[in-house]
């Protein structure tokens, strides 16, 4: 990957002559990045919180633009639900589209049927279900919901099917932070005049990347920090482009959470990495007054549309500057332990299929029991990557080729390149039921990317 730096130099001299400062002024204004809009849950019952989400399609503002999109309750991206540790949530769900649709709550563990993640609801256009679960506890972080129907999850999710849910819990660490709690919500998108542009044929095999990259439905904005550490909540809700961000000053990054979970502590790193469906919460210090640009980079992949590196936030330090510092640890976990293993399989990604077959859903690709511990080579067979989520459960990834990952992190989404086997480690712990593991890219998941797991 190259560095901001070295891609200003490498180009052909239009942005050499630039600052920062004279970067900024060269793409314009910015606008202010926009708080996410919340449902407005009613909590007047003490530990219940009632919530009414639509999917409709609605005449709404994409980057200061009135565009005709799909929307949850009129806004894009959907509105942020803010949930509890503990708390049950009953959620009324209207399908006001013109097809199928359901709610899937990716990143939560919640059962898989009934009426929490149940991704086997089908709802058909003007029909409405109620969703009820209770937040389990360990499961404070960012989440998020988008439409989960087979052969018809992509499209909706391009126009605009998406929202972040952040589970807030109560922990030792959080009440050490202070800094400036930011959520940003990383979608791409291609506007064909006031409509969302429709997927081209070569899009469905390689996946749909839009032109504009938006942070909370605008392009390039800016964070005026109210504090000089600054926390990120990073979800990229996009059908297929990953996103890698970098500090202008190429100073680390310090990374808290992957997938909506806490780390142990906390791990510097020169970027963050955000496969479809991902999400991560990184720490940002300003220890002067000098702006710092996010900087996007593209990741090579096989059928990418290609986009030039670019800056996509800039953070403006706060007018008095503050010593900076954050904790040490963070929230244990009990790590994976390979001995404790009783089953080891190989799953084999391919050509739009998981071992050389493609979704049945009358079919159980795998059986297994609660409370196994169980390791999975998932093994790369194909000319192009593939994020590999897994519903439910979270895992954690216990090497690639053999070298073990630089911290370990418990995780949903793992990007699994062409050739590569990464063998990672499931705790079936709590639930029972019949769910999914699939590639995350939208359009492979359609096209028949899934495997049906079974949980007993």
């Amino acid at each position: 990957m190259i560095s901001r730096r070295r891609f200003l130099q490498a180009s052909s001299g239009l942005l050499l002559p630039f600052a920062d400062v004279g970067l900024r002024a060269a793409f314009g204004s910015q606008p202010e990045l926009p708080a996410m809009p919340e449902l407005a849950f009613d909590r007047s019952e003490p530990g219940l919180a009632r919530g009414k989400l639509v999917a409709t399609p609605a005449r709404t503002t994409i980057n200061g633009q009135a565009v005709n999109a799909l929307t949850y309750n009129g806004s894009f991206p959907g509105p942020l639900l803010r949930l509890r540790e503990g708390e049950t949530v009953q959620l009324h769900f209207e399908n006001r589209t013109d097809t199928d649709s359901n709610l899937h709550f990716h990143g939560l563990s919640l059962p898989p049927g009934g009426r929490a993640d149940n991704v086997w609801i089908h709802l058909p256009p003007g029909v409405s279900f109620d969703y009820e679960f209770v937040v389990p506890r360990g499961n404070a972080g960012l989440h998020w919901y988008h439409p989960h129907i087979h052969g018809s999850t992509a499209r909706p999710m391009f126009r605009g099917l998406a929202g972040p849910i952040l589970v807030e819990g109560d922990y030792d660490f959080e009440r050490e932070l202070d800094c400036d709690d930011r959520l940003l919500v990383l979608k791409d998108i291609t506007l064909d005049g006031d409509d969302v542009a429709p997927h081209t044929r070569n899009e469905w095999a390689v996946g749909k990347e839009g032109r504009l990259l938006l942070v909370n439905g605008v392009e390039r904005p800016m964070i005026r920090a109210r504090k000089s550490l600054v926390r990120l909540r990073l979800l990229n809700a996009s059908n297929a482009r990953y996103w890698r961000l970098q500090r202008s000053d190429e100073r680390p990054l310090v990374v808290i959470a992957h997938d909506g979970r806490y780390l142990e502590r906390p791990q510097e790193s020169p970027d963050v990495f955000l496969v479809p469906g991902a999400r991560a919460e990184v720490l940002v210090a300003l220890d002067d007054a000098v702006p710092v640009d996010l900087w996007y980079y593209p990741t090579p992949r096989r059928g990418m549309a290609f986009t030039e590196p670019q800056p996509l936030l800039t953070i403006e330090p706060p007018p008095a500057l503050q010593r900076v510092s954050w904790p040490a640890t963070l929230v244990p976990y009990k790590p994976f332990h390979e001995s404790e293993a009783e089953t080891e399989r190989e799953i084999i990604l391919s050509l739009f299929n998981i071992c050389t077959r493609f979704l049945d859903e009358s079919r159980v690709d795998i059986h297994t029991h609660r409370d196994a511990k169980e390791i999975w080579r998932v093994r790369n067979v194909d000319i192009m990557d593939h994020p590999f989520h897994l519903h439910t459960w979270h895992y954690e990834v216990l090497d690639v080729n053999g070298r073990a990952p630089a911290y370990r992190a418990q995780r949903d989404m793992f990007n699994i390149r062409e050739g590569d086997t990464v063998r990672i480690g499931i705790h079936f712990t709590e639930h029972t039921g019949r769910t999914l593991y699939h590639c995350h890219f939208a359009e492979h998941a359609d096209r028949g990317m899934m495997a049906i797991l079974q949980v007993d």
